[in-house]
């Protein structure tokens, strides 16, 4: 199939428009991370990380076919190759770590400064095993003389004589990943509501109740980790006005009114950290799932279909494949949402600053000038 000129010209504002979006995205998690202690949750930190990446694919993104016009075997279009081979399968990889690090708080109890210790390994697998392919295609032909390199229709990536490589050098290992990280959210989910729907069933007990193990006190402090910022030590037993939940459902007797609210403390704890739970993974689980689906389908038809193109399919992978900061900065926003509200309203205070100051003189000019003409007519 022959492309027209409109065609291409379609496909290549879209992936600049996305490519846009996504460096807005990416851009507000590294100025909002870097300026502000509130945002420096677990969860976040990765995606920090993250950021970096994206926005090296969104450079590669941005430039869309101007590596192809370039020729083949330009320096352009080899490197615009490289970045997306390279930091485009990274983000899923973060996105793995992410799922990780929820799977460690939840079912090894992993304190914050062990989440901590494992980043550098994080941001060495996430980027250096991409890297692996990414740079050994650089110098790989076939006996025709044909690079791995090449016009892949949107942008210089495997060209179509190395159409396999596709599937097996990158969409094969990308939905490995997400199949992984789609699995710890849902065993990670299991515990959580199970725990979640035990703990809202004492909550409504009048009479005592058996001895409850005080797993949920555990579960839940360790999803508070993941999903907040870094907490300040937790009070000793002695200067703590309310006994703990542990020892509220295991001391036997009719809890007193002092004390029942700890159990429904807690369970609003449950109710607040599930939720929050559930948000970010349904976020996650979305945005891989717009963002790898088209464009695995799309390539998925080529490989079926060498000799075919379809413009649709085409399209759709131009609007969601460089939009991968995009939809970090959003999971980003919502998993942090206080927080960017004050941010936003620190900034309007000090961009308004200025106009507030400059009011303030106006109104001063304008009361000596008054009085002046005042002591005129006098």
């Amino acid at each position: 199939m022959a492309w027209t000129t409109l065609q291409l010209e379609i496909l290549q504002t879209t992936s600049r428009v996305s490519s846009v979006f996504s460096l807005l995205g990416a851009s507000f998690i590294i100025i909002t991370f870097c300026t502000s202690t509130s945002f420096h949750k677990p969860i976040n930190r990765l995606a920090f990380f993250a950021a970096f990446g994206n926005i090296l694919t969104n450079v590669a993104t941005i430039t869309s076919r101007k590596g192809i016009e370039h020729g083949n075997q330009s320096a352009l279009c080899r490197i615009q190759a490289t970045f997306i081979q390279w930091f485009m399968p990274a983000d899923a990889l973060f996105c793995l770590a992410m799922a990780l690090n929820v799977y460690l708080t939840v079912f090894k109890k992993y304190t914050t400064k062990r989440l901590r210790g494992l980043e550098f390994t994080y941001i060495l697998v996430c980027y250096g095993l991409p890297a692996i392919p990414a740079i050994t295609f650089l110098f790989i032909k076939n006996r025709e003389g044909v690079y791995i390199y090449g016009s892949a229709i949107l942008w210089c990536w495997i060209s179509a004589e190395w159409q396999f490589l596709r599937i097996a050098g990158f969409y094969g290992p990308v939905w490995i990943i997400l199949g992984v990280t789609i699995v710890i959210y849902i065993l990670a989910g299991r515990v959580i509501f199970r725990l979640r729907g035990s703990l809202r069933n004492f909550a409504r007990r009048s009479a005592p109740a058996p001895p409850v193990k005080d797993t949920w006190s555990t579960q839940r402090d360790s999803l508070s980790r993941a999903m907040s910022p870094d907490p300040t030590p937790r009070p000793n037993a002695a200067n703590n006005p309310l006994p703990s939940y542990t020892v509220v459902i295991e001391s036997g007797p009719r809890p007193s009114a002092a004390n029942n609210r700890v159990p429904r403390n807690s369970a609003v704890e449950a109710n607040t950290a599930a939720w929050a739970y559930c948000r970010c993974a349904m976020l996650f689980f979305l945005a891989l799932l717009i963002t790898w689906l088209p464009s695995s389908v799309n390539r998925i038809y080529q490989f079926i279909y060498p000799d075919s193109t379809h413009f649709g399919l085409n399209f759709a992978a131009a609007l969601v494949l460089p939009c991968q900061g995009f939809w970090n900065g959003l999971i980003y926003i919502v998993t942090t949402l206080p927080a960017c509200k004050e941010f936003c309203r620190n900034l309007w205070e000090h961009i308004r600053r200025p106009f507030d100051r400059l009011s303030a003189w106006r109104k001063s000019r304008r009361s000596l000038s008054s009085k002046a003409n005042s002591m005129n007519s006098l």
